[in-house]
């Protein structure tokens, strides 16, 4: 055996393709191994994610200690076995068979510092950087900004959150996929999980990832996803497909019998190298794919691809500032630098006499815009635009009137599209106060000083805003020259907040209502500023241009499409009531939509015939029985046979355009 050959053995003297072909090709050699007669051999390596097709149910046992005669080779993938070949024929087999991982210097490195990290937020910076170009998934710190997105109370998030979550990162929120995340991390059962809890989660599918790699190596004692009912994509499409009603599953029994037609101990060993050399060149596939988590993802079809993982946060340690206290870059904005250029904003320049100062901050966002001068112009316009600024003047120009203009205003505000209405002071409030006394009953008037900075604080404190996304990295917020107030929002009934308190005590800005119950669902963001003075390019001052940018990234409602599950972009479908079924984790809990007309079908077959109370259920990787009287649900595939309570709820539902 040449020099080359003897290093590749001993780096990999645990590969499973190597040893197949040594076994195969030292007829002569001394061993310290129990064999039994076999076609191919199945150990175990921990430096392989590979596992060789089994052909036979004899298996060949083995200590990994063989000295080898290199003199001795196959000729061929024959049945006959040679002791004289020429040597140079061994070598160009074995190099036919490249080793499937190696563990190299720089890879050992990196498993030992690993195993060295004991805390948690080193090891999952540690995981991320050493996965690289390789790790396609959010980022930590996008992970945490995602559930910052979506938990309503900042500590934590339920199953009805977790979908949201879920979908956010381009996946698919499936029933088990929910439930499986809330078992693992929900440690007091109570149908909440924290956001330290779902990034251990999400470490622990890089980790799997990792593995897949060859970076790390597998743990003897690793639960398998299967046995839980997976949460990734691969296990759905891995399913067993289904067969016809006859067909029979193949047994090992058959196998055992075609090996039994191998009776001579050189065909065998033979059979063997044959065998392992063919599974050596076809990569088994744990390699080929990766889970689904981290799979590389279309763009658009994740919340990262539009904001910043700084959204909703203001200032960070060691960060440089501006003169106005306000962090420098363009990472502390809500929405990512250039993603943004599918969407258009329509501008309705009712006040004309000054250029707009944000309009290069708008398109360094990507968005395009377009500017109408008139009111017919604008609602002409209107329906080819993703939202809508309104900068109002202090006249009717005529082309249109009040009636015609908020109609079709009121219709854009229906089907998903954002509104950003600017007044100022009266009488500069006219077209602002046609939309916002349509739309919420309420209408701004005075002429009040302005002129002073604000500061983050509670929006309904004196000289202060609230933290809301659209703040997101400001700190100081100039609140404009001469400004206007709402007295007033009780007529609103709740859809709309007060994000900030000019110095003299009156309330500003205002922004949609957050909570889901207030609003419909299908109507369009709005976020309504008394101060538009400060859009031109004199007054442009402390935290003007990134609060302008920020509020119409989050007036395209993307966050709240992606909870919906539609469209990025688009209209908004009107919420039709219809049955939803729901179980009971701590909480409950909505199905995914397949899974919730799969049991409604099952419940009017029931109705039909209520002398059974049990029907069963398929959803999914998952069966269940369901128990229509009782009302609950036992998953006969889970080893736990977990039973849950389950009801039946009308709900008012957007019908979902994506999975």
């Amino acid at each position: 055996m040449s020099t080359e050959q003897q290093n590749i053995e001993s780096t990999n003297n645990t590969d499973v393709a190597t040893e197949a072909t040594n076994t195969a090709t030292n007829t002569t050699s001394t061993s310290t191994e129990n064999t039994s007669a076999s076609t191919t051999t199945q150990p175990t390596s921990t430096n392989t994610t590979e596992t060789v097709p089994t052909t036979s149910t004899a298996t060949t046992s083995s200590n990994d200690q063989t000295t080898t005669n290199s003199n001795t080779t196959t000729t061929s993938a024959s049945t006959t076995v040679s002791t004289n070949s020429p040597p140079n024929n061994k070598r160009k087999e074995v190099d036919t068979q490249q080793p499937k991982y190696i563990e190299t210097r720089i890879r050992k490195k990196a498993r030992e510092a690993l195993d060295l990290i004991s805390n948690t937020k080193q090891r999952q910076a540690s995981l991320f950087n050493l996965l690289g170009n390789d790790y396609t998934g959010p980022t930590e710190q996008q992970l945490e900004m995602i559930f910052r997105l979506f938990s309503r109370n900042g500590k934590t998030i339920g199953a009805d959150e977790l979908k949201s979550v879920i979908r956010a990162m381009g996946k698919r929120p499936l029933t088990r996929r929910i439930d499986k995340i809330l078992n693992e991390c929900d440690e007091n059962g109570n149908g909440t999980i924290e956001m330290d809890e779902f990034v251990r989660y999400m470490q622990k599918k890089a980790m799997e990832k990792a593995k897949t790699l060859g970076l790390l190596g597998e743990s003897d004692d690793e639960e398998e996803d299967e046995n839980e009912g997976g949460d990734t994509d691969e296990e759905k499409e891995d399913a067993p497909k289904k067969k016809a009603a006859n067909a029979k599953p193949k047994s090992k029994k058959s196998t055992t019998k075609k090996a039994a037609t191998t009776n001579a101990a050189a065909t065998t060993t033979a059979a063997a190298a044959i065998t392992t050399t063919t599974a050596a060149a076809t990569a088994p596939k744990s390699v080929m794919k990766q889970p689904s988590f981290f799979q590389p993802l279309k763009k658009g079809s994740s919340i990262v691809h539009f904001y910043t993982e700084n959204a909703g946060t203001h200032i960070n340690t060691n960060v440089e500032l501006d003169q106005y206290s306000n962090p420098k870059g363009i990472e502390h904005d809500l929405g990512v630098e250039g993603a943004f250029t599918q969407f258009t904003i329509l501008i309705g320049r009712f006040y004309n006499y000054s250029d707009l100062e944000c309009i290069k901050d708008l398109k360094s966002k990507g968005f395009q815009t377009v500017e109408a001068l008139t009111q017919k112009d604008f609602i002409t316009k209107l329906p080819q635009s993703d939202l809508a600024l309104i900068i109002s003047g202090y006249t009717n120009d005529n082309t249109t009137t009040e009636q015609e203009f908020t109609d079709k205003v009121e219709e854009y505000h229906k089907v998903g599209k954002g509104l950003f209405i600017w007044n100022d002071n009266t009488p500069y409030t006219l077209h602002g106060n046609w939309v916002t006394q349509r739309l919420y009953g309420i209408t701004a008037n005075g002429n009040e000083p302005g002129k002073q900075d604000l500061t983050l604080g509670n929006g309904l404190d004196k000289q202060h805003f609230s933290s809301h996304l659209v703040t997101s990295g400001i700190v100081n917020l100039y609140e404009g020259i001469t400004i206007s107030s709402f007295a007033d929002l009780t007529p609103a009934n709740g859809k709309l907040e007060v994000l900030a308190t000019s110095s003299q005590g009156n309330k500003i800005m205002l922004v949609s209502s957050t909570d889901p119950t207030k609003v419909d669902a299908n109507c369009g963001r709005v976020v309504i500023d008394s101060g538009f003075t400060k859009l031109f390019a004199q007054f442009f001052s402390a935290g003007t241009s990134r609060y302008v940018k920020n509020c119409c990234v989050w007036l395209l409602a993307l966050d709240h499409r992606f909870r919906l599950g539609v469209e990025v972009s688009g209209e908004i479908e009107k919420p039709k009531e219809q049955p939803v079924w729901q179980f009971l984790h701590g909480t409950w809990n909505d199905y995914d939509t397949d899974a919730s007309k799969v049991v409604e079908e099952a419940y009017q077959e029931w109705l039909t015939n209520p002398y059974t109370d049990v029907r069963s259920v398929k959803s999914g990787a998952w069966a269940y029985q369901i128990d229509f009287k009782q009302n609950k649900q036992t998953n006969i595939q889970h080893h736990a046979h977990t039973t849950r309570d389950i009801r039946r709820v009308l709900k008012n539902v957007v019908k979902p355009t994506i999975n």
